[in-house]
C-alpha cells in the first residue's frame, strides 16, 4: 500500500481551516472557493487515513489527532515564516555570505539556530542556497557548500559530519510497534521513502541482511526535511542522514528504529570557493563547524552500541 505524504498547498489549507475552524472563512483568506477548501482538506484526510475535523450542525471542530497535526503544522510555518522575514532584512552595511546546502540541514538543523548565528553575526547577511538532491559539484555563486567527500575526507579542516545512514522514528513509534530488524516486527511498520535517494530501503535491507522484500505500508516524499518531520509525527520509520537528524536525535524527537546504521566511510565537509575568502566568510565557516561537532559528538553517543554496517560512498 502506497500513501502519498501530504504537499504544502494541502497543509497550509488544512492549518487555516484548522486555525478559524471555518471552511468558508478559510477560503476568505486563501482567495479560492469554499469548495476548494472542503474537497482539498477531504483528500487530506483520505491520505492520511484519519478524521481531521468533526462536521457538526453548529461548524466545524478538530478531532485529537486534528489538533495535534494543526499545532505541528501552525509551529513549522510560523517558524519558517519568522526566519524568511528575518534573511530578507536589509542589514546596513552587512556582507552578504551565501551557504550551499541540504534542505533537510536547512530546516532541522540551520534554521532553528538562526537568532544564534544573528546574535554571533549581526552585520552578516546569510544566503541560503538550498539544494535538493546529491550535494556535489562545484560551488559557483556559493561562498561556502557543503559537499560529500569520499574515504579520507575526516582529516579535513572543516569537515562537519560523517555520511551515517540511520533509521529513525518517533518514541512513541517504537514504544508501539518495536524496532525495525525484529523479522516479526517488520511487515508492521510504515517506511517513509524519500524520492530521489542514493540509499533506499531495499538497499538497506540488502546491507542489514533482511533481503531484498520491502514489506509493510510505504509513504513517498521528494523533501528529506518534511520527510523527518513526519517521522517525528510517528507516521513512519525514514531513513536519517546524520547531517540532518543529528539534532533531531540529540533532542529526543527521534530514536534509533533499528540496531544497525550504514556507515559509508565518507564525510560532508564545508568547502569554501575561494582560496582567499573574507573575513567573514572565514568566521561563518569556523562557527558552523564548531557547532556541528558538538552537534555529531551527542549524536554519536545516542547511537553507541549499535553495529555500523560499511558501505561506499557515493560520491561524484
Amino acid at each position: 500500500m502506497s500513501l502519498r505524504l501530504p504537499s504544502l498547498q494541502a497543509l497550509l489549507v488544512f492549518e487555516t481551516s484548522g486555525r478559524l475552524l471555518s471552511f468558508t472563512k478559510a477560503a476568505g483568506e486563501l482567495n479560492v472557493t469554499p469548495v476548494a477548501v472542503s474537497r482539498m482538506v477531504s483528500r487530506l484526510e483520505d491520505a492520511l487515513g484519519f478524521r481531521l475535523f468533526e462536521r457538526t450542525k453548529v461548524g466545524l471542530a478538530l478531532t485529537e489527532r486534528g489538533a495535534t497535526l494543526q499545532r505541528a503544522v501552525a509551529s513549522g510555518f510560523g517558524q519558517i515564516g519568522s526566519t524568511i522575514d528575518e534573511l530578507k532584512r536589509d542589514h546596513a552595511q552587512g556582507e552578504i555570505v551565501t551557504l550551499s546546502l541540504a534542505s533537510g540541514f536547512a530546516a532541522l538543523w540551520l534554521l532553528p539556530r538562526y537568532a544564534e548565528f544573528q546574535k554571533a553575526f549581526p552585520s552578516v547577511n546569510l544566503r541560503l542556497q538550498v539544494m535538493a538532491g546529491r550535494l556535489y559539484g562545484p560551488l559557483e555563486d556559493a561562498d561556502l557548500g557543503i559537499r560529500l567527500h569520499g574515504a579520507g575526507s575526516e582529516r579535513h579542516p572543516h569537515c562537519l559530519c560523517p555520511e551515517i545512514i540511520v533509521p529513525v522514528c518517533s518514541p512513541a513509534y517504537r514504544a508501539q510497534f518495536g524496532p525495525l530488524d525484529a523479522p516479526s516486527q517488520t511487515p508492521r511498520h510504515t517506511l517513509i521513502h524519500l524520492d530521489p535517494t542514493t540509499h533506499s530501503w531495499a538497499d538497506f535491507y540488502r546491507l542489514i541482511g533482511l533481503g531484498d522484500a520491502v514489506d509493510g505500508k510505504a509513504v513517498h516524499h521528494s523533501d528529506p526535511g518534511l520527510a523527518v518531520q513526519c517521522a517525528m509525527l510517528g507516521q513512519g520509520v525514514v531513513l536519517g542522514w546524520l547531517l540532518a537528524i543529528a539534532a533531531p536525535l540529540n533532542e529526543g524527537k527521534v530514536v534509533p528504529a533499528c540496531e544497525r546504521y550504514v556507515a559509508t566511510g565518507g564525510h560532508y565537509v564545508l568547502q569554501c570557493r575561494s582560496a582567499e575568502p573574507s573575513e567573514s566568510v572565514r568566521q561563518v565557516a569556523q562557527w558552523l563547524v564548531d557547532e556541528m561537532k558538538a552537534e555529531v559528538e551527542g549524536a554519536m553517543r545516542t547511537l553507541e552500541g549499535l553495529r555500523a554496517i560499511g558501505r561506499e560512498p557515493r560520491v561524484r
